[in-house]
């Protein structure tokens, strides 16, 4: 087992329910260190901590990997859930205003929610990370959404023979 962080950078709009992963999510360095909509044969992952950073941009798409997340999430983000499952499983469940520390933290360290539990997301199993909105409420859409899901955790690799 190694130290590991899952990351997730995504531009976002709208309301109701948001899905920030899909079978198209490619694995770009520095973006997305998932495999799609899962992870790899071998590559299990336990987490104790989580990290949901906000930015935004007045006007211009396709920022994810260039802009600074170190802005106060909009109320309508912060009353959302953020919620991860894996094939039904809930693994994780908390308003977005839990796991976003950004005002408060000093360090990225500090931006972190600690769990009380350990999670986990095993290997070749479909994973489904979604921001969900209270009914009628839908973000600004004179503005362009961002944001960054970070995971701590350990990761387990598979051997080579």
């Amino acid at each position: 087992m190694d130290d590991h962080t899952l990351e997730l950078k995504k531009e976002i709009s709208g309301g109701s329910t948001i899905d920030l992963m899909d079978a198209q999510t490619e694995r770009i360095d520095g973006i997305c260190s998932f495999d799609k909509n899962r992870l790899q044969s071998g590559r299990g992952f336990i987490f104790d901590q989580i990290a949901l950073n906000y930015a935004t941009h007045a006007t211009d798409s396709g920022l994810e990997g260039s802009i600074e997340y170190n802005t106060k999430a909009p109320k309508e983000l912060q009353n959302a859930l953020l919620i991860i499952s894996q094939d039904g499983r809930d693994v994780l469940r908390l308003p977005v205003r839990d796991v976003h520390n950004i005002q408060t933290g000093r360090t990225s360290i500090d931006e972190y929610k600690q769990l009380k539990s350990l999670r986990y997301l095993v290997d070749e199993r479909q994973i489904e990370i979604k921001i969900k909105f209270p009914p009628t409420v839908v973000l600004d859409n004179t503005k362009k959404h961002y944001v960054y899901l970070r995971l701590n955790g350990v990761q387990t690799t598979k051997k080579v023979d």
